[in-house]
């Protein structure tokens, strides 16, 4: 049998999202300088039902006869559940959100400026809870120091929803702020955030309210079943029903997997699944992971499965032969949550249903890197050729046009483009 070869690709909304920079440097902050968080009226996005000045070159599902665009400097960030899209951008004395309406281009609200803590970058993140979305920034460093004071080492976390109840007059949004005592790192999997160090304890933080809780690694007992979730452990993701862990072996991520109180990896092994083997599980978005397994028998058949990280429940799942290679695929969700896409892979979660194209001795393996509502698939070959697939014909084909352009965001009705050579931020709606 021909085994796998995935590395535990652990991605966050932000990484289902892809984010585009407008800073002109590939750096994944941007430069920009409007102070009031708007960017001023040469910056703001340009919404019209005029032709944009720049037409690119794009499928024929986006309508470039109308749109909008905008050069408002920064990071630009999809927020595809909110129908929006951020601008995450550096200023002269920290970094600021601004959010745009993804439909018209008009901005919608635009944060207090953030300063970060003790290193030099502002790291953002996305996290998607219960349907909605917030943006997050955090820095880790010394707070209340002075010449007195040794101060106190915390990590800051500051929240904002997406959509907001009201908008105070003039913007200048206030973050939901949380200091977490220590040194640690964020993550954004799973149905919140996730405060870690090298130490045996774990905070998790609602975004909804700041609310946190504290887990001590060694308590969180595994499942009946699970032999292999007694060695060292880490938090990989938040669940609806609790931390999902995997336990390390030297250093590497292993086949125990587990909630507690609730379900474990080997709970979720099909019954056509080697037994021998063990599974790849990855954390999507706020409450789905993706397993995989190898088939048993002599085969080259591979099991993919789309669960319910909270209660196990397998929601779609494929088989593919081939060669798996997709190590850290990336993964997509459309912004209805019916389609998703990893690297050669699209699952259809209201029919249970997929499909996937890996690299056979007669095919090139393709990447997906983008679906849409109505199921347009959008990647390359392993060749770099462009091609689409459409979900509710099945119809797979090839793009004649090599510099066609993939829309980094796709909500609303509207497909979000990035060109680089005006370093300008274009929206196409649906024809």
């Amino acid at each position: 049998m021909r085994r796998a070869k995935l590395a535990l690709g652990l991605v966050t909304v932000g990484a289902l999202l892809t984010a585009c920079s407008g800073s002109g440097d590939g750096e994944e902050q941007g430069t920009g300088s409007a102070q009031d968080g708007g960017g001023g009226a040469e910056q703001q996005a340009e919404a019209s039902q005029e032709p944009p000045s720049i037409q690119l070159s794009v499928p024929s599902l986006y309508d470039t006869s109308r749109g909008w665009e905008s050069d408002l400097e920064g990071t630009q960030i999809p927020l595809p559940r909110s129908g929006a899209v951020a601008v995450y951008s550096e200023q002269e004395d920290g970094y600021r959100f601004t959010v745009l309406d993804a439909a018209t281009g008009e901005k919608q609200w635009s944060s207090v400026l953030l300063q970060p803590l003790g290193n030099t970058n502002l790291p953002y993140l996305v996290s998607a809870v219960g349907g909605k979305e917030y943006l997050v920034a955090w820095s880790s460093g010394t707070t209340d120091a002075d010449a007195i004071n040794v101060g106190r080492e915390v990590v800051s976390i500051d929240i904002f929803p997406v959509i907001l109840d009201e908008v105070p007059s003039g913007s200048g949004v206030e973050p939901v702020h949380v200091e977490v005592e220590g040194e640690g790192d964020v993550h954004g999997l799973g149905t919140g955030l996730v405060v870690e160090d090298d130490g045996d304890t774990v905070v998790a933080v609602d975004p909804a309210t700041g609310d946190t809780t504290e887990y001590q690694l060694d308590e969180l007992a595994p499942p009946a079943g699970c032999p292999d979730c007694d060695a060292d452990r880490q938090v990989v993701a938040l669940t609806e029903n609790g931390p999902l862990l995997t336990t390390v072996t030297r250093g590497i991520d292993d086949s125990g997997y587990w909630v507690p109180d609730g379900w474990s990896a080997e709970d979720l092994r099909p019954d056509n699944a080697d037994p021998d083997e063990e599974p790849v599980v990855s954390a999507v978005t706020d409450n789905l992971l993706l397993t995989g397994w190898d088939e048993a028998g002599e085969t080259d058949g591979f099991l993919w499965h789309v669960v319910d990280s909270a209660s196990g429940q397998t929601l779609a799942s494929i088989r593919c032969e081939g060669e798996q290679v997709t190590t850290g695929a990336g993964s997509r969700l459309s912004a209805n949550g019916r389609y998703l896409t990893n690297g050669p892979r699209v699952f259809d979660l209201e029919t249970g249903s997929g499909v996937c194209y890996e690299r056979t001795e007669t095919t090139h393996q393709l990447r997906f890197e983008i679906v849409t509502d109505e199921g347009m698939a959008y990647g390359y070959s392993w060749t770099d050729d462009p091609v689409q697939l459409d979900m509710r014909s099945g119809e797979l084909a090839e793009i004649e046009d090599p510099t066609i352009d993939f829309p980094f965001g796709d909500t609303a009705g509207y497909g979000l483009f990035w060109d680089g050579v005006s370093e300008t931020m274009v929206a196409y709606p649906h024809a």
